[in-house]
C-alpha cells in the first residue's frame, strides 16, 4: 500500500502532542465521507477530493484513513491535534471518473474503526472568476460624503494592492472594479495631478477597471434620454483614456429595462453583469442566477450578453464574522485578519459548483462578486487568499477578474452555446419611488422639460448651446433615479439626523434638476429682441398637433383677445387662475409661432364646451360624474357607441391600510362645483374627504377643439407611519382588452413581452398605458405617476422584505383595469417611512379606434412635452432647418451637437417592420450632411437622405448643413 504524501487540510486543528485536557473534550462518534467537485494538487498530478467529516465531536488522537476508490487503494495519516480536527480533505487515488463511482474509507482511531462511503460523480475542471468591488450605495450606510470618502479611498488602496501583487501568478493579481462611475467622477474631480496620473496608469494596466454605468439605477424609471446619458460619462472618460468600455455592472437592483438593449449600439454597452440583492423584495428573480443569455433587443438587431451572478453579498456572508461591522464604523479602513484563507470560499464554493452541476449548468466557468458589504472598504487579503487557494486546488481555479475579462473569456469559449432571449426583465424595486411621490413627479417633469429645452435650442438654431449644463442636469436626474433613497434606518428611525441628512441629499437631485431644467428652458426661448404684448408658442416634438396652452397672467395682462400673425382671431378664455387659455391649432413640428394679445374680450370660436352640475361636454367628449363618489361613471366620445367607464367609475381614490385588499377604503361623499365655465374650457372640481389625507381635490377638464380628457388630482397627504398605499383606479369598459405600455425606447404588451421570473405585481410606464381591444381603446398617460397595476390590488400585502413570499405573482391576466399606484411606504428600509403635504398628479385620457403604436406614442409625447409658452422674442416664426418623413418613426430626443455642428436626434421606429425615413432641407438651396452617431456624438457612418430603420429599432443620427 502506497501512502499519499501531501499537506492535509485539517479544519480546526493545532497539530501538537496530546494534553490531559484532551480527555475532557468531546470525541466524535461517527464519520461522513462527502464528495466534492474539487481536485487537490498532488506531487504526481491532481486528485479528486472528498471531505472526511467528524460528527458529534472532533478527532484528537492520531489516526489513519484507508481509502478504496476506482480500483485503487491508499492510506492517509491524520496527525494528533490538541484542538481537534473537524474535517479532513482527502485526495482520492486514481484519475478522473467518467461515471458515478463509489468511494469507501475506513478510519482507524485508537482501537476503533469507523467506515463511510459516498458516490463520486464525474465533474469538470472549473474556473471561477472572483470580482472584487464594494457595493456603491449613494448613502444608506452613512451620509453621502462619508460613503464617497470610503469609495475614493478604495481606489487608492486598490492601486497599492495591485502594485504589491503585480508579481503574483496572473490569476491572483489584484484588480479593482469601481462599480459606479459616480465614484470615479468625484475622485478625478478632487484628485491632485499626481493622483490623476496614477489613476490613469492603473486603468491602463488593468488594476482599476471601469464599467459604463454612472450609478446603480432603477433603469425602468429612467426616461430613454436619461438611460442614454447614464453611459455618457463613461464614454467620455474612455475616449480620454484611449480605451473602450463595453460593459456595465449593476449591483443590488433586481431586474432592468429591456431598453438597455435597444441603445446598445449607441452606447457601446454589450455586456451586462447583474449581482442583485440576496432576498429583499426580489420576487422570483433568483431563478435567473447563473443562466446567461444574449438579451436581444425589441428590434432583434442588437444583443447584450447578460449574466446574473450570485448575490453581491457572498463575500460579506462568508467573511463577515472575521471583520468589523462596517455599518457601525464611522471611517472604516481596509481590515487585515492575518488569515486570508479562513472564512474564504471553502466549503461554500464546492457546494455551489455541485449545485450548478446538478442543474446541468453547461459551462465550465462562473463568476462570484466579492464585496465586504455596502459601502465597505476593500478586502486587502483577497490576492493572498486566491494565491493560496490555487496552490492547493487544481480545480476549481480562482481568477481575480474584471467584468470585461470575465465576459471576454466566457464569450470566447462558449459563444455558440449561449441562448438568445428577448423580453423585459421587469424591475422589482421601482415601488419604492412612490414613497416620495412629489419628488418623483418633480424629477419626471424636469426630465421632460430638459428635452423641451434641447429641442427648442435646436429648432431655433440658437448659438452657444450649453452642453455642459445640460449634461450636468442629466446627471442630477439620473442620480435621483439611483437606487439608494435613504438610510438603512429610514423606516425604523426616520428622525435620526443621518437619516434626515441622507434624504435631503437625495431630494436635492430632483430639486436641482427642477431648477436647472427651468433655467435652461428659459434660456432656450430667450432673446435680447423682446416683443411686447405677444407670446411665442413652441412645438418641441416631431409632429403637428392642436392643444390648449395657458399663458401666465404676467404675459397676458393687456387683454383677452388673441390673434395670430395673419390677424386671425384665436379662441381664448381667461381662467379662474388668472391665466389666459388659448387654443393653438396644428402647430407644425419643431417650430415656433407668435400670437399677439389685444385689449378686448376673448373670441370664443365656432366650437363650444359646456358644463353642467356634474357633466362636461366639448362636442367630442361627454362625461358625467357620480354625485356621491365623484368618479367618472359615463365617458363617451363622438363616433363611438360605448360608455368607456364602468359603474364603479374612473379616477376613483382607493386607500389600502396595512396588508390586505379587504381593508381598502375609498374617498367620502363628494362636493362638486363648477370650475371653468367655458365656452373654451370647462371643468368640474370634486372635493372629498379621503383616508390618509387632509383633503382630496380632483379636477376634470375639457377644452373645445381638443381630443383629450384632462384630470388633475391633488392630495394633501397626512404623514402615516403604518403601512399604506394610495391608488387612483381606472376600470375601463373595454371587453377583451390588452394592456400595453411604454418603456425606454419601446413599448411592450404586459405578460407576453416579459421574461419569466420578473415582476408582475406592478409596472413602470414611461409616457403611457394603452388599454384596447381589436376595435377601440383608451390611451392613459401620466407625466407624474409612473407606477401602475393591472387588476385589483396585486400589490396588497407586499410588506417588508418578502423573502420567498407567495404574494409574488407569476402571471398577469389581461384586464381593462389600471390602478395608478401613486404612494406607498411598504418597504422596511432605504425608502421613506411616510410622506406628507400637497402632491399633484395629472392624467390624460384619449379614446381611439384600433391600437396604432405610432399614434399612441404621439399622444404620450404630447402629454409629456407639451407646447411651450414664452415671452415673445427674436423672429416671429422659427423652425428646424430640415424635415423628417416616416410616419411610424418618432423623434425621441433632439438637441444641438456639443461641437456646434448640426443637431443630434434619436429616432425610434414603432412599427414591427423596417421603415424608410427621409430627411430633407427646408431651404432647397441647402444640402445636408447626415450621419449615424453615438453617445459620444461621433460620426459612425454616412447616411443617404433616405435610410431604413429596422422594425422597433433605434437610430441616433447627426444632421448638419454641408
Amino acid at each position: 500500500m502506497k501512502h499519499i504524501r501531501s499537506i492535509l487540510f485539517l479544519s480546526g486543528c493545532i497539530c501538537t502532542g496530546l494534553t490531559s485536557a484532551q480527555q475532557q473534550l468531546q470525541t466524535f462518534t461517527s464519520i461522513e465521507l462527502q464528495p466534492t467537485v474539487a481536485y487537490l494538487r498532488q506531487p504526481t498530478g491532481s486528485a479528486r477530493m472528498a471531505r472526511l467529516i467528524f460528527h458529534n465531536g472532533r478527532s484528537y488522537q492520531a489516526g489513519t484513513v484507508y481509502i478504496s476508490f476506482n480500483g485503487r487503494e491508499d492510506s492517509l495519516p491524520v496527525p494528533a491535534s490538541a484542538a481537534g480536527v473537524s474535517l479532513v480533505e482527502i485526495p482520492l487515488p486514481g484519475g478522473p471518473v467518467d461515471k458515478d463511482t463509489q468511494a469507501f474509507i475506513r478510519y482507524r482511531y485508537g482501537r476503533q474503526t469507523y467506515a463511510a462511503q459516498c458516490i463520486v460523480t464525474p465533474t469538470r475542471s472549473w474556473k471561477v472568476y472572483v470580482m472584487p468591488h464594494s457595493h456603491v450605495d449613494v448613502g444608506y450606510t452613512n451620509v453621502q460624503s462619508k460613503v464617497l470618502s470610503i469609495h475614493m479611498n478604495n481606489i487608492d488602496e486598490a492601486i497599492k494592492i495591485a502594485a504589491r501583487t503585480a508579481n503574483y501568478p496572473p490569476e491572483a493579481r489584484f484588480k479593482w472594479n469601481t462599480e459606479a462611475l459616480w465614484v470615479v467622477d468625484k475622485y478625478l474631480a478632487t484628485a491632485s495631478p499626481d493622483k490623476q496620473a496614477a489613476f490613469r496608469d492603473a486603468v491602463k494596466k488593468g488594476w482599476i477597471n471601469l464599467d459604463g454605468a454612472y450609478a446603480n439605477t432603477n433603469t425602468s424609471a429612467t426616461s430613454a434620454a436619461q438611460l442614454l446619458h447614464l453611459f455618457g460619462t463613461g464614454a467620455r472618460l474612455a475616449r480620454q483614456y484611449d480605451m473602450s468600455i463595453h460593459t456595465m455592472f449593476q449591483g443590488d437592483v433586481p431586474g432592468a429595462s429591456w431598453g438597455l438593449t435597444s441603445q446598445a449600439d449607441i452606447t457601446g454597452i454589450h455586456y451586462f453583469l447583474s449581482a442583485p440583492n440576496a432576498s429583499d423584495r426580489i420576487g422570483s428573480s433568483g431563478q435567473w442566477r447563473d443562466k446567461p443569455f444574449y438579451w436581444q433587443s425589441p428590434s432583434g438587431q442588437q444583443k447584450v450578453l447578460f449574466w446574473q451572478s450570485s448575490p453581491y453579498s457572498i463575500g460579506y456572508t462568508l467573511k463577515g464574522s472575521k471583520i468589523p461591522n462596517f455599518f457601525t464604523v464611522e471611517d472604516p479602513k481596509p481590515y487585515y485578519t492575518g488569515k486570508p484563507s479562513e472564512n474564504f470560499l471553502n466549503p461554500y464554493l464546492f457546494d455551489y459548483l455541485a449545485q450548478l452541476e446538478q442543474r446541468r449548468f453547461p459551462y465550465d466557468m462562473t463568476l462570484l462578486t466579492w464585496a465586504m458589504s455596502d459601502n465597505a472598504p476593500i478586502d486587502p487579503e483577497l490576492p493572498d487568499a486566491v494565491k493560496a487557494w490555487n496552490e492547493r486546488y487544481a480545480s476549481p481555479q480562482l481568477v481575480i477578474t474584471s467584468v470585461k475579462q470575465f465576459f471576454t473569456d466566457f464569450e470566447n469559449t462558449w459563444k455558440n452555446r449561449i441562448p438568445v432571449l428577448s423580453g423585459d426583465y421587469t424591475e422589482y424595486w421601482t415601488d419604492g419611488i412612490a414613497s416620495a411621490a412629489r419628488e418623483t413627479a418633480i424629477n419626471r417633469n424636469a426630465s421632460d422639460r430638459l428635452q423641451q429645452a434641447g429641442a427648442i435650442w435646436a429648432l431655433r438654431d440658437k448659438p452657444a448651446y450649453p452642453a455642459d449644463s445640460f449634461n450636468k442636469t442629466w446627471t442630477e436626474l439620473i442620480m435621483f433615479n439611483e437606487h439608494t433613497w435613504g438610510a438603512y434606518n429610514s423606516v425604523s428611525d426616520p428622525a435620526d439626523p443621518k437619516a434626515i441628512a441622507q434624504w435631503q441629499f437625495k431630494q436635492a437631485f430632483a430639486l436641482e434638476a427642477q431648477t436647472q431644467s427651468a433655467a435652461l428652458l428659459q434660456q432656450s426661448t430667450s432673446n435680447h429682441n423682446t416683443v411686447a404684448n405677444a407670446i411665442d408658442v413652441y412645438n418641441p416634438i416631431d409632429h403637428p398637433y392642436t392643444s390648449l396652452v395657458k399663458v401666465p397672467a404676467t404675459l397676458s395682462s393687456r387683454g383677452d383677445l388673441v390673434k395670430d400673425l395673419q390677424g386671425n382671431k384665436v379662441p381664448s378664455q381667461r381662467l379662474s387662475t388668472g391665466e389666459l387659455a388659448i387654443l393653438v391649432k396644428g402647430l407644425p413640428a419643431f417650430s415656433k409661432q407668435r400670437f399677439n394679445i389685444f385689449p378686448g374680450k376673448a373670441w370664443t370660436g365656432p366650437q363650444k364646451a359646456t358644463v353642467g352640475a356634474n357633466s362636461l361636454d366639448n362636442g367630442l367628449y361627454s362625461l358625467t360624474v357620480d354625485e356621491h363618489t365623484g368618479n367618472i361613471t359615463s365617458l363617451h366620445k363622438k363616433g363611438f357607441n360605448t360608455n368607456f367607464a364602468t359603474t364603479a367609475g374612473l379616477n376613483q381614490y382607493d386607500y389600502l391600510p396595512g396588508d390586505s385588499a379587504e381593508k381598502v377604503q375609498s374617498s367620502g361623499a363628494a362636493t362638486i362645483r363648477i370650475g371653468e365655465k367655458g365656452p373654451l374650457v370647462v371643468s368640474l372640481q370634486i372635493s372629498s374627504p379621503a383616508p390618509g389625507a387632509q383633503s382630496l381635490v380632483r379636477e376634470i377638464m375639457l377644452a373645445a377643439g381638443t381630443d383629450e380628457v384632462a384630470l388633475t388630482n391633488t392630495i394633501d397627504k397626512i404623514a402615516v407611519s403604518n403601512k399604506e398605499s394610495v391608488h387612483f383606479v381606472f376600470p375601463f369598459n373595454i371587453p377583451a382588452a390588452q394592456v400595453r405600455y411604454s418603456i425606454p425606447w419601446s413599448s411592450i404588451r404586459a405578460e407576453s413581452a416579459q421574461l419569466p421570473h420578473t415582476n408582475r405585481n406592478w409596472y413602470t410606464q414611461q409616457r403611457w398605458v394603452d388599454v384596447s381591444n381589436g376595435e377601440t381603446g383608451v390611451t392613459w398617460s401620466s407625466p407624474d405617476a409612473p407606477l401602475f397595476e393591472i387588476g385589483q390590488y396585486p400589490t396588497a400585502g407586499l410588506l417588508g422584505g418578502l423573502h420567498d413570499s407567495p404574494r409574488w405573482i407569476g402571471f398577469t391576466a389581461q384586464q381593462p383595469l389600471i390602478a395608478s399606484w401613486v404612494m406607498n411606504n411598504l418597504w422596511h428600509t432605504n425608502f421613506r417611512r411616510d410622506q406628507e403635504g400637497i402632491t399633484t398628479f395629472h392624467y390624460y385620457l384619449k379614446v381611439h379606434g384600433a391600437y396604432d403604436a405610432a399614434a399612441v406614442n404621439a399622444t404620450g409625447l404630447e402629454n409629456h412635452q407639451p407646447l411651450v409658452v414664452a415671452a415673445a422674442s427674436g423672429p416671429a416664426t422659427e423652425d428646424l432647418f430640415f424635415t423628417i418623413q416616416g410616419k411610424p418613426v418618432y423623434v425621441e430626443n433632439i438637441y444641438p451637437a456639443a461641437d456646434g455642428k448640426g443637431v443630434l436626434l434619436q429616432l425610434v421606429n414603432t412599427a414591427v417592420t423596417a421603415t424608410e425615413v427621409a430627411i430633407a432641407p427646408k431651404n432647397k438651396n441647402n444640402a445636408l450632411n447626415i450621419r449615424e452617431s453615438n453617445v459620444l456624438e461621433a460620426d459612425v457612418r454616412p447616411l443617404a437622405s433616405t435610410f431604413s430603420i429596422p422594425g422597433r429599432g433605434v437610430l441616433m443620427i447627426r444632421v448638419a448643413l454641408k
